[in-house]
């Protein structure tokens, strides 16, 4: 990997949101702090991420 982002047990790399609340529960349950990175593949390369309106009330509803 030749960049600076890694996953371990508080950073997590998500390419999309749809992994959102598994992830975000994951962490919490154990650490009770993390990171999430969004448009990163776990690999860590960087492929951003364009985000809607329908995307921000998705999460939203899932919180």
């Amino acid at each position: 990997m030749n960049n600076k982002f890694q996953e371990n047990e508080i950073t997590e790399l998500k390419k999309s949101t749809g992994e959102l609340i598994v992830s975000i529960v994951s962490i919490l349950n154990k650490h009770r702090h993390g990171k999430l990175y969004f448009g990163i593949k776990d690999d860590g390369t960087v492929v951003g991420q364009e985000i809607s309106g329908k995307t921000l009330r998705h999460i939203l509803c899932e919180i």
